[in-house]
This record gives C-alpha cells, sequence and structure tokens, in this order.
C-alpha cells in the first residue's frame, strides 16, 4: 500500500475554464494549481509530475515582450507557492532521493522541473517522446526545447502501454490530451486512486445532472486535445478505474487536498 503526499508548486491565476472542460464553463475562471505528487511505499519514493516555478514561466514560457496571449486569453503570471525542493526538504527528501520519476505528459505546466531528478528512473510514455516537438497547433503548450533535450538525457525507463512500476503502482496508457498521455493508478488503504495525465478538473468526470441533461454525456474530455473521442474515452478509463477516487491535476479545490493514505 502507498500513501500520496501532493505538493501545491505553483498557481495559474484565473484561466478560463473551458480551456479544461472542452465546449462547458465559457467565462467561467478558476486558479488552477501545478502538482507534483508524492508516493511511498514498497520502499520506494515515486514523484509524479514537476511543475513550473514563477520563474521558469517567466524565462521559458511568456514572450517576452510581456503576457502570453493565446486562443484570445491573456494568460496571467504564475504565482509560486512552494518550490519542488522545499516540497520535498518538507518530506525529508532531496532530488536525489527520488527513486522512480513519473513524466505524465510532456506539457510545460507538469515538466519544467524534471531535469532535476538525474538519479531517478524516468518513465515516459514512447509515444509521448516519440511525439515532441508535435504538431505546430499544439507546440506552444510543450515544454521548451532545451528542457527537453534535459529530459532526454536523463535515467528513461521508455515503457509502451500500461505497466506496472510495482505491485500496487502502475501506470496506463490515457491519449488524447497529447500523443502519449500516461495516469497514475495506486492502491493506497482508502482504495485505488488515479492521478490523471490529462489537463482536468473533477468537473471533467464528474459532471452536474443538469449539465448531463444539457448535453448528453457524462465526461467531458480537456478542452484542449489532440484527439477529443480519444481524450474522452481516456477520461472515462480513469473514472472506471478509480471510481469517486479521481486525481485531476488542475482540480482548483486540490490547493488544500491533504495526504492520502
Amino acid at each position: 500500500m502507498y500513501t500520496i503526499t501532493p505538493f501545491v508548486l505553483a498557481l495559474g491565476l484565473q484561466r478560463e475554464k473551458s480551456r479544461f472542460t472542452y465546449f462547458n464553463g465559457y467565462g467561467e475562471k478558476i486558479d488552477i494549481p501545478y502538482i507534483s505528487w508524492l508516493i511511498r511505499g514498497n520502499g520506494l519514493n515515486v514523484l509524479v509530475d514537476s511543475g513550473c516555478s514563477a520563474e521558469q514561466y517567466a524565462s521559458y514560457i511568456r514572450p517576452a515582450q510581456g503576457a502570453l496571449h493565446l486562443g484570445g486569453e491573456t494568460f496571467k503570471d504564475v504565482v509560486d507557492v512552494t518550490p519542488l525542493e522545499e516540497a520535498l526538504e518538507s518530506e525529508g527528501l532531496s532530488p536525489d532521493d527520488i527513486d522512480v520519476f513519473i513524466q505524465t505528459h510532456l506539457d510545460w505546466d507538469h515538466s519544467m522541473n524534471t531535469p532535476m531528478f538525474k538519479k531517478s528512473r524516468v518513465v515516459i510514455q514512447k509515444t509521448e517522446l516519440d511525439d515532441h516537438p508535435g504538431h505546430e497547433l499544439f507546440r506552444f503548450a510543450h515544454v521548451p526545447e532545451e528542457t527537453f533535450q534535459q529530459i532526454k538525457a536523463l535515467n528513461l525507463d521508455v515503457v509502451d502501454g500500461d505497466t506496472e512500476i510495482a505491485p500496487g503502482l502502475s501506470v496506463i496508457l490515457t491519449p488524447g490530451h497529447t500523443a502519449g498521455g500516461q495516469s497514475v493508478k495506486i492502491e493506497t488503504k482508502d482504495g485505488t486512486y488515479v492521478i490523471s495525465g490529462l489537463c482536468t478538473v473533477l468537473d471533467n468526470y464528474f459532471v452536474k445532472p443538469e449539465i448531463v441533461a444539457e448535453i448528453g454525456y457524462d465526461i467531458i474530455p480537456p478542452g484542449t486535445h489532440l484527439d477529443a473521442r480519444q481524450a474522452h474515452a481516456s477520461c472515462k478509463r480513469i473514472r472506471d478505474e478509480a471510481g469517486e477516487n479521481v486525481l485531476p491535476p488542475h482540480e482548483p479545490s486540490f490547493v488544500n487536498l491533504q495526504a492520502i493514505g
């Protein structure tokens, strides 16, 4: 059995909700967390995703001349909460103590700190790695080339599909948001949890009945995706695997999420 400890590293303030909830929630603004997840058990320290700091956003993502403008939205700057190394230190760890690092996908908000895990086994899907730099329609979301090359130089464990990391801990292929996104299935004393590898919130998986009545379906794929149908199927699989225990990476209420298990 494992425990799951969320590290809220930073916040993306006042983001357009419909970027996460395909064709739903237009005009609603949400503050989204950038989370790194510490999983401990079976003698392992495992970390899922590495986030992005305010300084990294300003230096590598935001245009030099000012705010990022994308799809009609002007992005507010990323705001730091707890630096990743400080979060690890609060649990008595350093980056060198992480045995396995799992990269759900290569969007910048999930991977800017990944190069610090030089001693870890870094698990990534082959289709995700092979897709970089990706189609020009989606390149804005990908990790910068310099950081990508640093990630490629790590101790990569390139997997192809569902893979057991250790008993009770596995990655499941959940594409659609990106080419080779993966989610993380964890057995805890409180049940089975899945950390979603799609940029989603809880409303993607647990749609209010009145909205279901309007739209006719009870799973909403992420608003940014390579394939909406594939992303929808991946979200459904995540909910089927986890039931109520889905952990979407950008759920606003998770700024107050406590350790699980």
